[in-house]
Order: C-alpha cells, then sequence, then structure tokens
C-alpha cells in the first residue's frame, strides 16, 4: 500500500515537471515567434543542408518575398552570388560562427540589398549539427551613404586637381593668343602670296585664335564651377549658340557617317542665361550622341536638333539614332561617375555636370531612350 502511494506522488510529481516543462516550452516558443514577428532583420533557420525552414517578418520586408514564396528554397538562392554564399557557410561549419559585411542579397523586385549577415552554427545534445540560424541586417541605405561620400570626396579631389590644371593651362593659353595675333599680322604684311593663300592663313590664324578664346573660357569655367561662380547672363539666340557647339564638335563629325539635321526654330529664339555654360551642355549632348552612334557602327548616322520657344521657356532636343540606352542603366545615366563606355572611354561627369548646370540656369534635363533605336535628351530653359 505504501508502495503504491510512493509511486502515486512520484508520478504526480513528474507530471507537475511536465506540465512545468511544457509551459516553459510554450513561453520559449512564444517568446522566439514574438521575435521572429518583430524585428526588422532577416532572421532565418536552415536545415544541414542549406534549405530555409524558417524566416522571419523582418526578412520579407527586407527581401521582399513572404514564407510560402520561399519555403523550400535554399538559402543561397537569395544571394546575389551563390557560390561566394556556399563558401560563408561553410566557413561558418567550420569555425561554428561566421560574420560577413555587406553581402548582396537579390530583393523580389530585382535590385540588390546589402545586409550585415551573421551565422551560427546549430547543435543537438550530442554535438551534431542539426542547421543553422543566420542574422542579416539591412545596410544598404548606409552603404549607399558611404558610396556617395566616396564619390563627394573623389568630386572634391578632382575639383582641387582641376583648379591648378586649369591655371596651368592658362599661361601656355595666353602665349598661344599672343602668337596667333602676330601671326595674323605677319601674313597681312607678308608679300609674295596668292590671294588665296594669304586669306587660307588669315582664316587659320583667326581659328587659332578663337579657339584659344574658347578654351580660355572653359578653364575660366572649370574654375567658376569648382568655385560654385555665379553664371554670367547675357542675352543671345539659342539657335547661334547651337551652330557654335555644332562646329565645336566638327572634328567629330568630319570622319564619321552621320548627318546634322537642324529644326531650328523659324524665328530666333533669344533668351537671357549664361551662353557659356548652355554651349557646354550642347556641346556634352552632342558628342554622347555621337559616340552613341559610333558604338552602334551605322553607316547611316543621324542626330537632329530641334529648337522651341513658348512664353516661358526654352525647349532644346537633341535626337540620335545610336545604340540607346539599356533599360536597367536609364535611371543611373544621370548619376555622378556612372558611365556605360569601357574603362578609359567615359568618366561618367558630362550628364552629372550638365544636368547641375541647368539646375543652376533654373532649367531641367530629361530623356527618351530605346535601345538599338536611339535616344533623346531635352533640355527646358526659362526665357530669362
Amino acid at each position: 500500500m505504501e508502495s503504491n502511494n510512493s509511486l502515486e506522488l512520484k508520478l504526480k510529481k513528474v507530471t507537475q515537471e511536465l506540465s512545468s516543462h511544457k509551459i516553459e516550452l510554450h513561453q520559449t516558443r512564444g517568446y522566439l515567434q514574438c521575435i521572429l514577428q518583430n524585428s526588422n532583420d532577416m532572421i532565418f533557420a536552415t536545415d544541414v543542408d542549406g534549405m530555409i525552414v524558417s524566416f522571419s517578418k523582418g526578412g520579407e520586408k527586407v527581401l521582399g518575398y513572404t514564407w510560402e514564396e520561399i519555403a523550400g528554397y535554399f538559402i543561397e538562392d537569395l544571394s546575389e552570388n551563390p557560390e561566394s554564399f556556399e563558401e560563408f557557410m561553410a566557413d561558418s561549419q567550420e569555425k561554428g560562427s561566421a560574420v560577413r559585411l555587406g553581402f548582396p542579397f537579390k530583393h523580389k523586385e530585382g535590385h540588390t540589398v546589402y545586409c550585415d549577415v551573421s551565422i551560427i552554427n546549430l547543435t543537438n545534445t550530442k554535438g551534431q549539427r542539426v542547421g543553422t540560424v543566420g542574422v542579416s541586417r539591412d545596410i544598404t541605405r548606409w552603404k549607399r551613404l558611404q558610396e556617395e561620400l566616396i564619390r563627394i570626396d573623389r568630386l572634391a579631389e578632382i575639383g582641387r586637381v582641376a583648379a591648378g590644371i586649369a591655371h596651368e593651362i592658362n599661361n601656355p593659353l595666353a602665349v598661344i593668343n599672343e602668337v596667333s595675333g602676330w601671326v595674323e599680322e605677319i601674313v597681312q604684311d607678308a608679300k609674295g602670296l596668292s590671294p588665296e593663300d594669304r586669306q587660307e592663313l588669315e582664316k587659320a590664324a583667326r581659328q587659332i585664335a578663337e579657339q584659344t578664346r574658347r578654351c580660355r573660357t572653359i578653364t575660366h569655367q572649370l574654375l567658376g564651377f569648382v568655385r560654385q561662380a555665379a553664371p554670367e547672363k547675357t542675352t543671345f539666340d539659342v539657335n547661334g549658340l547651337l551652330n557654335a557647339a555644332i562646329d565645336f564638335v566638327g572634328p567629330e563629325l568630319k570622319y564619321a557617317p552621320i548627318e546634322v539635321v537642324r529644326h531650328f526654330s523659324e524665328e530666333p529664339v533669344t533668351m537671357t542665361s549664361d551662353p557659356t555654360m548652355m554651349e557646354q551642355v550642347f556641346v556634352n549632348l552632342l558628342t554622347n550622341a555621337i559616340h552613341a552612334i559610333n558604338e552602334k557602327g551605322s553607316d547611316q548616322g543621324r542626330i537632329e536638333i530641334k529648337t522651341l520657344k513658348t512664353d516661358s521657356e526654352v525647349e532644346i532636343s537633341i535626337k540620335d539614332n545610336g545604340i540607346g540606352i539599356a533599360e536597367e542603366n536609364q535611371d543611373k545615366v544621370l548619376n555622378l561617375f556612372f558611365t556605360t563606355k569601357p574603362p578609359g572611354k567615359g568618366t561618367g561627369l558630362g550628364l552629372s555636370i550638365c544636368q547641375n548646370i541647368l539646375k543652376i540656369l533654373n532649367g531641367s534635363l530629361s530623356f527618351h531612350s530605346e535601345p538599338g533605336v536611339g535616344t533623346t535628351f531635352t533640355v527646358f530653359v526659362p526665357i530669362s
């Protein structure tokens, strides 16, 4: 009898302990579920093969996938570089844990999400590995900010170097300008020259002087750009300025099968702005159009330039039938230092500087492009 009572007491005690453990397990599971539901970080668990068996709500926010969409996926499938992620996982298995900073994942919408990832191995009571747990924090905004700071630093360094170069260039330009004037006087007084030769030499001397003046204007503008100088506004004809820009890129057009078609407004398109800044914008856009046509390899290149004047603004469009801009690059072409040209061929400054100039002039720049068909850049600038 006493034995039965002792067994009943022991059984009751075990039952109470088991109930206590169940409650504790339920509370622990609830805490874990609460963490998974409320954390902004991407928390995931995998089995020994790397298949995802748990995915937090924060992960859905970070990568855009719901649990139902990625159930059964392998975690490396979500990374931009699966091979690198497999190496990362292998490193964590060897060391018990691993950390990788700035690892790129693929968002559901296609863009890159950078995360700081921590991987921890899960083992059972026998010390056998049963899976992994990963905690990933989205640092994309921080990484973008870091990249912008690097770009700003590069731009500051470029400005410093450019200012020194501009000062150095101005000295030989002054000598060239003086010599060109002296040559023109000599040609005028020279004897034994035919009228045609004299006219040709005088024209050459004037062109040297004109291009020297243009170079000095550009160096002064470069210094002004670095120093954020205010634009020097004057009244000018846009059509005439476009003709001057076309002449400036003439050497590139001379040996290329490119036809330049002018759809200029019949009436003079006069406006008050900074003509030097505007000319730089036009030259940049024309140069890009020439490069796009040459890259396409067409023997029937065509650049169409159109001007239109309204009551409040001037609209200038430059259209080419070049290679066009790939869709994945269209939201980046105006970014500083972004270029589609191969290394050594482009700086990624041209369009960004154009956009900056137009902002200074209270204008704007837009474009439409079809890959393989061509691109149209449109400049909008207030009349005054």
